[in-house]
Formats: C-alpha cells, structure tokens, sequence
C-alpha cells in the first residue's frame, strides 16, 4: 500500500524554512572554515624543539648470577647446578625485602679429540633484586662463596618510578618550549597564536653496571661486593609548529 502526504500552504512554508536553515548553517560552517584556513595560512610558523631532564636516586639494585659446574657426566653437572640453584634461592627467602627470578637453563657436551670421554657443562641464570644494598649485597657475597659466579651488579629505576620521572621530564620539555616560544616570538615582533603538531619522545636513562664477572676462586674468603648508588636522569624531548602572529 502506498501512503500518499499532502502538503498543505502551510507545511510547505515550514519545509521551505527548514531547508533554509540547514542551507545557512551549512554555508555559515563553510564560511568560517575558509575564514579560519586564510588566517592560519597568514601565520608565521616555527618549528621547536625542546628538551627536560629530572634527577633522582636510583631505588632498585640487581645482581646476575650464573651456576655452573661441569662433569664427565650430563647427570652429575645438572645435579650441581639444580643444588646451587635451590640453595640460593632458600637464602633469597631468608633475606628481607630480596625477590629472585631463575631463568635460562643451558646443558651442553664439549669433545676435545685428544680426550676420551666428554665434558659436559651446565648452567642456569639468576637474578636478585631489591630497593637497596643493605641485604643484598651480603646475600651476594655468600653466594658467591658459594660458587655462583657474578656476572653483574647494577642499579637502576624501578619501573613505577621511572613511569613518574619520565612524566616530569616531559613536564619540564613542555616548559622550555613554551619559554622559547615566547622569548622568539617577543624578538620578532610577534605573540604566539597557538601550538600544533606537538610531539614528545623519551631516552633510555642509564643503567651502569659497577662490576663485571668475577670467579669464583677468587671469592675464598672475601669480603660481600659494594656499589655506590649513583644519580640516574631521565630525558625528554618535545618539538612543535609555533603559529605567530602581530
């Protein structure tokens, strides 16, 4: 069935008025986007770059470790490496405030043609964190007494920290942009109208590492390892179009 609408004097008078307004808030937008796209092509435009940089002390300290022992026997080397490893993880638990991660586990067989039978060698690395040294630099001496060879000790950001500091430094980008900005524009006569196409870009901050590997003969008897925390900083940087204007 079709449905038949008749339009009476007055219904096509409203209709007429309605387009009307559709077509003027149409041509009105229009006119302000051409009005808005003269202007900007009338600015004068800078390009910035900008950079920030926060300092802080350095709240996580971690040692590598890696066990090894080597055996004409693959059984025999795996059983020393699973006893050092389950050995060192029972003193982590011991030691306030330390967490410990075991990971890449590795056995191999080396022939050498003059030998008769082979070596063969394991190993397994460890990982030992925690906010400062006071407990784990001497659970790292005694494991190191204990034989596991030391392959790295460093500090760094924790990631939440790092998350925070990585905002100020980006804080600190945006307010040298701002002060160029303003200074340059005030040197040529002009003000800033508005910033756009704005970009920020972090850097890895460092994380030195304060001693290499050391054997485990040379561990008889010695004294635990000691680290200087050192201040680590976290960069930013910004860049952005400045439009200027008299």
């Amino acid at each position: 069935m079709m449905t038949r609408f008749t339009l009476t004097p007055r219904k096509t008078a409203t209709l007429a008025c309605l387009l009307g307004l559709g077509f003027g808030t149409a041509f009105s937008t229009i006119q302000a986007n051409a009005a808005e796209t003269a202007q900007a092509a009338s600015y004068t435009k800078l390009e910035l770059t900008a950079s920030g940089s926060v300092q802080a002390p350095p709240d996580q300290l971690a040692a590598s470790f890696r066990a090894e022992s080597r055996s004409n026997s693959a059984a025999a080397a795996q059983k020393a490496v699973n006893t050092q490893v389950s050995k060192a993880a029972e003193q982590a638990k011991q030691a306030n405030g330390v967490k410990y991660a075991i990971s890449h586990y590795s056995v191999s067989e080396m022939r050498d043609d003059k030998a008769k039978n082979a070596v063969w060698t394991a190993s397994q690395d460890l990982t030992f964190t925690a906010p400062d040294g006071e407990a784990l630099l001497p659970l790292t001496g005694q494991l190191q007494a204990n034989g596991l060879i030391l392959e790295g000790l460093d500090w760094s950001l924790s990631p939440d920290k790092q998350k925070a500091l990585q905002l100020e430094a980006e804080k600190a980008a945006v307010t040298d942009l701002k002060k160029q900005a303003d200074t340059l524009a005030a040197t040529l006569g002009l003000h800033v109208v508005r910033f756009e196409r704005i970009s920020l870009s972090g850097s890895p901050y460092p994380r030195p590492i304060f001693m290499a590997a050391m054997a485990r003969s040379s561990m008889d008897a010695a004294p635990a390892p000691s680290s200087t925390a050192e201040t680590q900083t976290v960069h930013a940087s910004v860049t952005a179009t400045v439009l200027l204007a008299p």
